[in-house]
């Protein structure tokens, strides 16, 4: 089994949790979540809003004392600077030569869009559904209908809850997967692993639970089981060997991605990624 999805943030340093927690629009919530309770638990103090300072009402005092006078004096010599004072202001617009007209301005070049890249990971909300009603689909009818019937549709309704949760991490997964495998992994590979480890800690959240299934729903949920740990593990190991694609020569990963292969195609028949059928593992004996 892989480590803890909570084992992985108290691995990582302050910065690099502090770099999720100001990036929200990178990752999902929940990763960001946990990276500002890990920053909690460590004492770390998160930054706040700034406050605006405190606005301090003065009320329109009477003039000093010693401040000036409104006498009939002070409002002539007043009135005699006015005149003054826009009198110049006459004389000296009439000196001026007149404005010299100035070419009009060029127009601005329009902005250049320069192409970035991007660490979203497509969603499959429609290909999740689909593979979910796949899966339920080929659980035999006997036991459908009995785990419909029984408390309500209790058992049923789990059954759904943990295939949606599987399929959405798995399909994170196969995409990053098959990029490495095509040459195009990005430079922001590593964080996009780390959104889809998150999506499998929704599922490790409701796999710690155990649950009354029939026969089938017993077996597909320990399959789900085994495929969930051996992708985290993949997805925790396959960022350190994309140089030089290291991770097509690691067998411990091939062992993995093949037996990943072959719980799958009970699941579901194909990909709801790529669309092609998973394959079976072939075991050869010499005799």
């Amino acid at each position: 089994m892989a480590d803890s999805i909570d084992d992985f943030y108290h691995q990582k340093t302050d910065s690099e949790l502090q770099f999720f927690v100001d990036h929200p629009e990178l990752y999902q919530p929940s990763l960001i979540d946990s990276a500002r309770r890990e920053l909690r638990r460590r004492g770390v103090a998160l930054a706040a809003p700034a406050e605006l300072p405190a606005l301090t009402y003065v009320s329109p005092d009477q003039s000093p004392a010693g401040g000036l006078r409104t006498g009939p004096l002070a409002l002539g010599l007043a009135a005699v600077l006015v005149v003054g004072l826009g009198s110049f202001y006459v004389v000296k617009q009439k000196k001026q030569p007149p404005p010299v007209p100035t070419a009009p301005a060029k127009p601005k070049a329009p902005p250049r869009l320069e192409e970035v890249e991007m660490s979203a990971i497509p969603t499959y909300d429609g290909v999740v559904d689909q593979a979910v009603a796949q899966q339920v689909q080929r659980l035999p009818a006997a036991e459908r209908a009995a785990a419909k019937a029984k408390a309500n549709g209790m058992a049923l309704r789990q059954y759904r809850e943990l295939a949606k949760r599987f399929w959405a991490a798995e399909c994170q997964t196969e995409y990053l997967t098959n990029q490495a495998h095509a040459g195009k992994a990005g430079a922001m590979f590593a964080d996009q692993a780390l959104v889809a480890r998150a999506t499998w800690s929704n599922w490790n959240k409701a796999a710690v639970y155990t649950y009354k299934f029939g026969p089938a729903m017993q077996e597909d949920f320990q399959r789900m089981q085994e495929v969930a740990s051996s992708q985290q593990h993949v997805l925790e190991r396959m960022p350190d060997l994309l140089p030089q694609r290291q991770f097509l020569t690691d067998k411990e990963l091939n062992a993995r991605g093949a037996e990943v292969q072959d719980w799958l195609r009970v699941l579901c028949p194909a990909s709801p990624v790529t669309g092609k059928a998973y394959k079976a593992t072939v075991i050869k004996m010499q005799m």
